[in-house]
C-alpha cells in the first residue's frame, strides 16, 4: 500500500499516478483526486472507516481510475461541471473519435475506462460542503479547458489544491495538454490567466496534481508565468497582456463593458447597487462554443474602478452562451436574480430540454416574470422587456431610461460585421435559431417605434439612434425578407426557415435499461389557414411507443401538441435510441422530420 504523508494534522499526501490528497475529519476522509491505485482496500491499516467523497480535477485517467471503484463502495464523486461530458460520456467520445480530425489537439480519449456518473458537479465559484469544511470551485483551465482546483483552510492554512495548473513553483507536468487546437495558443493564455488568479488568492500551501506539495515563498508562480510569457513573446511578436476590462461611460449612471465577448451593459447607482443586461465572456482566449466556460475577471474590476458592490439583477438580452456566461458568476458572487419574459422561462431554466445553438449548460432559475407592458421599476428606474424575435425567437427588447437618456437593448438583431467591417446595418442570420422570416422587417421597425437615444447591440457597443441609417436597414430587411419568401417552395417560407416547427421536448434525454419517458410534441403552424398534422412514431426495435400514431388539427398561425411515452428496452444494441416524428402535413407526406435522442 502507498503510504499516507502527513503534510498538516488533518490533510495528508499519497503519491500515487497523480497526487492524491486526504482530508480527514474524525475516521472519515475526503478525497482530492485519486489516482489508479489508490483504492478502498488502501485505507485497510488506516484509521480511516470512510471516504464520503472525491473531488476530481479534471478528466484525465491518471487522476481518476479508481473513482468508479470508490463510488461502489458509496463514495460520492464531483466532477468539474465543464468536463461532464468527457467523464459521463467517455465510451461515446472514445467510439466517435476521428483520428482525421486533424485539428484537435488535446486528448479527449484520455478518459477513465468506464463512463463515470457523478454525485455531484464541482461548478464554477460555488462552494463543496463536507463535514465543517468548504471548498470553494476555483475555475484554473490551462491544463484542460474544464480544470477546477478545490481553495480551502484547514488547520489554520488557506490550501489550494490546483490539479495539474502546476507541479511546482515553477514547472509544469507537461505542455502538450495545453495545446488544446492546432497551433493555437487559447490554452496557452489560459494557463496564464490561472496562473494569475491562482495567485490572488494567496494561499499558504499549494497541493498540485502531480509532484510533492509547497509552501509558497515570494510571489506565486511568477518565474513559471514569466517563462510562459515570453515564450508567447516569442512566437507572436508583441507580449502577453493579461485580461482588464474596459468600462465605457455612456452616461453618468449606464457604462458598457465593451471588450467582453458580447457587450455587457451595466446600470448602477450612487449607493454601488447594480444591474447587469447581459455578461459575456471576458477572457483574453475566452473557452465559448464547446464548452462554454466563464472566467471572472470582470467583478473584482466592476469595484474597483464604478464602485459596485452588489449587482442585484440580471436581464439577458437572449439566451446564447456568450450573453448568459457570466451569470452563475454573478449569482455566486452577489445573489443576482434574474428577470425574464413568460417565453424565453422556459429555455434558460431548462435549456438541455431544447436543440438550439449556443446554449449555456447552466439552468438559470428566473426569479421574476415580466408581462408585455408591464413595468420593472428598479431604485427609481423603469424598465421595459417584452419578447420579440430577433436574432433568435427567444429574444428580448430590452429598454429603460437614466440620466434622460432612452436606451434600446436589442441584443443581437444586428450583426456584429456591421461594425467591425464599418457597414450598413445587416442581420445576425442563423436560421437553426428560428427566426420567423415576418420579424425579420419588423426588427428595424421596433428600433424605429422606440426612437432611442443609444441602441444597446450586443457586438458593437452602443451606438447612436441615426433614423436614416436605421432606415437603410429596414429597407434591407425588406428585400431580405421577400427575397426568402421567393425562393423558398414552401406553403409559407417559415417551414422552409424553421427547423423546429415540429419539435420534440426535450429534445435529448439519458437512459436506463427499462426506462418511461414521455415526451412533448410542439407543433407550430406557420400557414394563415387550419391545417391537419397526422404523425407516425418510429423508433428502433425493442422502444415501445404510445401512441403509435396521432392526428392534429392546428389553428391558423397557432401551436398545439401532444404527448409520446416511450419505454426503453432492457438491453440496448446501440448507444443511441432515435426517437422520430414521421410527419404528413396536410395530405403531404413529408417523413421523419423531428427527432428527439435517447441515450444511455
Amino acid at each position: 500500500m502507498t503510504p499516507m504523508k502527513q503534510i498538516t494534522e488533518n490533510l495528508f499526501w499519497i503519491e500515487d499516478t497523480c497526487s492524491v490528497y486526504l482530508v480527514r475529519r474524525g475516521d472519515r476522509a475526503l478525497l482530492i483526486d485519486c489516482g489508479t491505485r489508490w483504492v478502498p482496500s488502501s485505507l485497510r491499516d488506516s484509521a480511516i472507516q470512510q471516504v464520503d467523497r472525491i473531488l476530481l480535477t479534471h478528466f484525465h485517467r491518471d487522476q481518476c481510475s479508481s473513482a468508479a471503484e470508490w463510488q461502489r463502495q458509496g463514495t460520492e464523486v464531483a466532477i468539474p461541471l465543464s468536463e461532464r461530458r468527457l467523464l459521463e460520456e467517455a465510451d461515446l467520445l472514445r467510439a466517435s473519435y476521428d483520428q482525421f480530425d486533424n485539428y484537435t489537439s488535446y486528448y479527449p480519449g484520455f478518459t477513465p475506462l468506464a463512463n463515470l456518473r457523478p454525485d455531484l458537479y464541482a461548478r464554477d465559484y460555488e462552494a463543496i460542503e463536507w463535514m465543517d469544511l468548504r471548498f470553494s470551485v476555483v475555475p484554473l483551465p490551462g491544463h484542460t479547458f474544464g480544470s477546477v482546483g478545490y481553495f480551502f483552510a484547514i488547520d489554520g492554512k488557506r490550501v489550494l489544491a490546483c490539479g495539474d495548473l502546476a507541479s511546482h513553483p515553477e514547472k509544469l507536468t507537461n505542455y502538450y495538454s495545453a495545446q488544446w487546437r492546432y497551433m493555437d495558443f487559447q490554452g496557452h493564455s489560459n494557463l496564464l490567466e490561472s496562473l494569475r488568479f491562482a495567485a490572488s488568492l494567496s494561499p499558504e500551501l499549494v497541493l498540485p496534481g502531480h509532484g510533492a506539495p509547497f509552501t509558497p515563498s515570494g510571489p506565486l508562480f511568477a518565474d513559471l508565468s514569466r517563462n510562459l510569457e515570453r515564450l508567447f513573446d516569442l512566437f507572436h511578436g508583441r507580449p502577453y497582456q493579461y485580461f482588464k476590462p474596459r468600462f465605457r461611460e455612456l452616461t453618468p449612471h449606464v457604462y458598457e463593458v465593451s471588450n467582453s465577448g458580447a457587450n455587457a451593459y451595466i446600470v448602477r447607482n450612487d449607493e454601488g447597487y447594480a444591474v447587469f443586461i447581459d455578461c459575456g465572456y471576458t477572457a483574453t482566449a475566452p473557452i465559448h462554443a464547446n464548452p462554454h466556460r466563464f472566467i471572472d475577471n470582470l467583478t473584482s474590476y466592476a469595484e474597483q474602478e464604478l464602485g459596485i458592490r452588489e449587482v442585484e439583477w440580471f436581464l439577458p438580452s437572449h439566451y446564447h452562451d456568450d450573453h448568459l456566461a457570466g451569470y452563475p458568476a454573478l449569482k455566486n458572487r452577489y445573489g443576482t436574480r434574474v428577470l425574464a419574459t413568460p417565453e424565453l422561462k422556459d429555455i434558460l431554466e431548462n435549456p438541455d430540454r431544447y436543440e438550439m445553438p449556443c446554449l449555456v449548460p447552466e439552468r438559470l432559475t428566473v426569479h421574476r416574470v415580466i408581462q408585455r407592458g408591464e413595468s420593472f421599476e428598479w431604485r427609481g428606474v423603469q424598465f421595459f422587456m417584452e419578447q420579440h424575435p430577433g436574432q433568435t425567437l427567444y429574444h428580448h427588447l430590452i429598454w429603460f431610461e437614466v440620466d434622460g437618456t432612452k436606451f434600446l437593448s436589442i441584443g443581437d438583431n444586428i450583426s456584429g460585421l456591421s461594425f467591425t467591417e464599418n457597414r450598413d446595418f445587416i442581420h445576425s442570420f442563423i436560421p437553426k435559431n428560428r427566426t420567423p422570416v415576418s420579424a425579420y422587417g419588423d426588427m428595424p421597425r421596433q428600433i424605429l417605434d422606440h426612437s432611442p437615444d443609444l441602441i444597446l447591440t450586443g457586438h458593437g457597443g452602443a451606438v447612436p439612434f441615426d433614423r436614416a441609417k436605421v432606415e437603410r436597414w429596414k429597407a434591407w430587411m425588406d428585400e431580405w425578407q421577400q427575397r426568402f419568401v421567393r425562393i423558398l417552395d414552401q406553403p409559407h417560407p417559415n417551414l422552409g426557415m424553421d427547423p423546429h416547427w415540429v419539435q420534440f421536448y426535450p429534445y435529448k434525454v439519458r437512459v436506463r435499461p427499462t426506462e418511461v419517458v414521455t415526451f412533448q410534441i410542439k407543433i407550430t403552424n406557420h400557414e394563415p389557414r387550419e391545417s391537419r398534422c397526422v404523425i407516425a412514431f418510429r423508433s428502433l426495435e425493442g422502444v415501445r411507443l404510445s401512441p403509435e400514431t396521432a392526428a392534429l388539427s392546428i389553428p391558423a398561425q397557432g401551436n398545439t401538441g401532444c404527448s409520446l411515452t416511450a419505454q426503453f428496452p432492457a438491453v440496448f444494441s446501440t448507444h443511441s435510441l432515435p426517437v422520430v416524428a414521421d410527419v404528413t402535413w396536410n395530405g403531404k407526406h413529408l417523413g421523419e422530420i423531428a427527432e428527439a435522442i435517447a441515450y444511455w
